[in-house]
C-alpha cells in the first residue's frame, strides 16, 4: 500500500490496571481479512462459509483506513483476549508491556 502525505491512521488507547496504545505503522503490511474477526475454525471447519468475508482495501485513501482499522482492531482483540485469560496468558500481558517501554526509548 502507498502512503498519502495525508494518511487518516487510526489509534486507540487501552486506559485500566495496565495502559496501552495501539498506532498503525503504514509501512508494514494491512489487510481487511483479520485474525480476529469472522467464524471461527472450528465453525468453518464443520462446513459453514463466510458470506460475510471483506473485499480486499484498494489502493485508496480509503482502503488503506479500512485495512488499517482491521489491523488495529486484531491488535486491541488479542490484548484484551490475553488480558481476560489473567494468569495464564501473564507472558503475553508482559510482551505487550515491553513492547510500550521500546517505543518510549525510540521518541
Amino acid at each position: 500500500m502507498t502512503k498519502d502525505t495525508n494518511e487518516l491512521l487510526p489509534s486507540a488507547q487501552f486506559e485500566g490496571p495496565v495502559s496501552k496504545s495501539f498506532a498503525i505503522d503504514p509501512s508494514s503490511s494491512h489487510s481487511t481479512h483479520g485474525r480476529t474477526n469472522g467464524p471461527s475454525d472450528y465453525v468453518l471447519a464443520a462446513g459453514a462459509v463466510d458470506r460475510d468475508a471483506p473485499t480486499e482495501a484498494g489502493d485508496s485513501q480509503i482502503g488503506r483506513l479500512r485495512a488499517y482499522v482491521t489491523t488495529l482492531q486484531d491488535e486491541v482483540n488479542e490484548f484484551l483476549t490475553a488480558r481476560m485469560k489473567g494468569g495464564q496468558e501473564k507472558d503475553v500481558q508482559d510482551e505487550y508491556e515491553d513492547e510500550d517501554e521500546d517505543a518510549e526509548e525510540e521518541e
